[in-house]
């Protein structure tokens, strides 16, 4: 057997586990859950779910990282500020609140199962902290290297914000079952975030 045939087996089983255990979480419950059930669920013996994992926690923060790997990696062009100026940022910000938040609700929409059980925290509190962690590095990460740029709140303020407004805003719309499209939630949130929510309600 090739090395590609083992990562593809690899990959396979892992996302049998994981999509045991994600349809279990919203079944029953995290807590309720036993490594049995995630087993049987995927068809799979309890000796290949140790050879991968030691316990139900670090599979379900394997899911995470895994998904928003994937995610990073496939939109790693629109979500790059390297060496951009606050002019160039501005553009880019635009371009952002144009396609990236688009895909980050598109994400969550055809992963629905899996950010219900990360961001309603039914994996546990260090779930739902571990995704908000990411958005966090990666916001921080890419503001870090942008020419000229000023701050008039510490960056990891602004980080944590930014995270934060994001994921409530997506965990109602989830919850929710999607009130409104795609187009108008992208369309919301920048108005939100650019604009402020005084300017917003057009206090006298």
């Amino acid at each position: 057997m090739t090395e590609n045939q083992i990562d593809r087996r690899v990959r396979r089983t892992r996302h049998a586990l994981q999509k045991a255990l994600i349809s279990l979480i919203l079944d029953k419950g995290y807590d309720a859950v036993t490594i049995e059930e995630i087993t049987d669920r995927a068809d799979l013996g309890r000796t290949t779910f140790y050879l991968h994992f030691s316990d139900k926690e670090e599979l379900l923060m394997h899911a995470i990282d895994t998904i928003c790997e994937t995610f990073i990696r496939q939109h790693e062009s629109l979500l790059s500020l390297d060496e951009a100026s606050q002019e160039a940022l501005s553009q880019t910000q635009m371009d952002l609140d144009e396609s990236i938040l688009y895909h980050i609700f598109t994400h969550a929409r055809d992963n629905a199962d899996l950010y219900r059980v990360m961001l309603r925290g039914e994996g546990g509190a260090k779930a739902s902290r571990r995704f908000a962690r990411v958005i966090q590095e990666e916001t921080i990460k890419r503001l870090e290297i942008v020419r000229g740029l000023t701050l008039k709140v510490p960056l990891e303020i602004f980080a944590v914000f930014f995270s934060g407004t994001l994921i409530e805003l997506v965990t109602w719309w989830l919850e929710e079952e999607q009130p409104f499209t795609i187009e108008e939630m992208v369309q919301y949130y920048q108005q939100l975030f650019n604009a402020g929510a005084l300017d917003t309600l057009e206090l006298a």
